[in-house]
């Protein structure tokens, strides 16, 4: 069956050139928009290793003072303790589960710091996030511990010692680092108290090189900047109904402390929503998908356009075939088989251009790590595709011709 198949292939080859040049070149395309989109996708859905569901950031604000009528006890006074003293009100706000406070540390606010971080005198990790937290921190957003971590993040972030993100700590010991000799943080040399599990830092990155210190009670006291510190709380599901309001009614009075009042408290899903739409990074991907759909919306087309039309020139070979004691299902069996073989042959050398791109690494590499499954998983999705595209372009059409009379389908030979 093969061998008669390759036959009419090479009978026909100077028609069958063209379509297996447009075969091969749409192939690479379609292989490039799938192992795109493929990549993409797997980011964005993986999960995140931390959650912000039920989650909400308290922004607090501070009422404007001249700095010239006061003086500097005054102005730690009503920055650091009065937030020291609000966070302790928050705590025992009903539905409220655990509390968490960070300086420059919050998730999706904007406000980052970044340190190089060393494994020896000599060899160290660069742009590492710095996560100044409390303990309740690690609680408002479900960090989990690494497999194996049996201390609670208060354990692990008492005294002098770090929590390293899951990323960080891998990146650690590919440089030689060993956890129990430490790591250099400026001119300290902090105890590695625990490991969290894996996460991302958002939903368009794959890991998070992150470490995470106890910022103290006294710390947040001695702040005077208007405000790094920040709080989040996590809310009891059973709480989480029009929370925002609640807690305004409940804590209003309670957080107008000195200079300090409460500003507004935000869902962590619109805080999301407002960077991904400040960054860019979604809209710029959302564009690429639209660009991606469009072309996939085309090679579809263009695909069963042209097998469509290849079909129907050929109504008198399939009107001789018929003449000749073909059966209907037989015929349109031949015509599917002879396309799919076509499209298998085309393949081979589509294989070897595709791999190309791959090593060279023009695709999404950011989003999805090169290896040999995902474009092994790219590749035969876009065969699949391609062969799915095919069969639709010739099986209507053959079925028509299947349905002619003898007599008919021979007036086109």
């Amino acid at each position: 069956m093969i061998k008669h198949l390759l036959k009419i292939i090479w009978n026909q080859r100077r028609r069958n050139g063209w379509i297996a040049a447009e075969i091969l070149l749409v192939f690479v395309v379609l292989w490039y928009i799938i192992d795109s989109l493929m990549a993409v996708g797997k980011v964005f859905f993986a999960p995140m290793g931390w959650d912000i569901d039920h989650v909400y950031w308290i922004s607090m604000g501070v009422e404007e003072v001249d700095r010239n009528e006061m003086d500097s006890t005054y102005r730690y006074v009503t920055s650091g303790r009065s937030m020291l003293t609000a966070i302790d009100r928050i705590k025992t706000c009903p539905g409220v589960e655990a509390v968490g406070v960070g300086f420059m540390s919050m998730p999706y606010v904007g406000e980052n710091s970044y340190r190089n971080v060393g494994v020896s005198d000599s060899v160290n990790i660069e742009y590492v996030k710095l996560e100044r937290v409390t303990p309740g921190f690690m609680e408002v957003f479900g960090f989990r511990p690494m497999e194996g971590e049996r201390k609670s993040w208060e354990e692990m972030l008492s005294g002098n010692q770090v929590i390293l993100s899951g990323r960080l700590f891998e990146e650690f010991k590919e440089k030689g680092g060993k956890r129990e000799q430490g790591i250099f943080f400026g001119d300290d040399m902090c105890v590695i108290g625990g490991v969290t599990a894996s996460f991302r830092a958002d939903r368009f990155q794959q890991g998070a090189s992150w470490l995470f210190r106890r910022l103290t009670d006294e710390e947040i006291a001695e702040d005077d900047t208007d405000f790094h510190v920040k709080i989040a709380v996590r809310v009891n599901p059973s709480a989480d109904h029009d929370f925002p309001e609640f807690f305004v009614k409940q804590m209003e009075k309670q957080l107008s402390i000195d200079r300090l009042y409460l500003l507004d408290v935000i869902p962590y899903s619109d805080l999301r929503y407002s960077m991904e739409l400040r960054n860019g990074v979604k809209s710029e991907l959302q564009n690429q998908i639209a660009v991606m759909g469009f072309l996939l919306f085309n090679i579809f087309l263009g695909i069963i356009g042209t097998f469509w039309f290849r079909t129907e020139q050929r109504k008198g070979e399939m009107g001789l075939r018929i003449a000749l004691g073909s059966t209907r299902f037989s015929l349109k069996g031949i015509m599917i088989a002879e396309g799919v073989l076509l499209l298998t042959l085309i393949a081979i050398p589509a294989l070897l251009i595709c791999f190309n791109l791959h090593v060279s690494e023009l695709t999404k590499g950011a989003y999805m790590d090169y290896t040999i499954a995902r474009f092994a998983a790219g590749f035969l999705i876009t065969y699949l595709v391609m062969a799915v595209m095919i069969i639709l372009g010739i099986g209507y059409p053959a079925h028509q011709m299947a349905r002619l009379e003898p007599a008919d389908a021979l007036r086109y030979e």
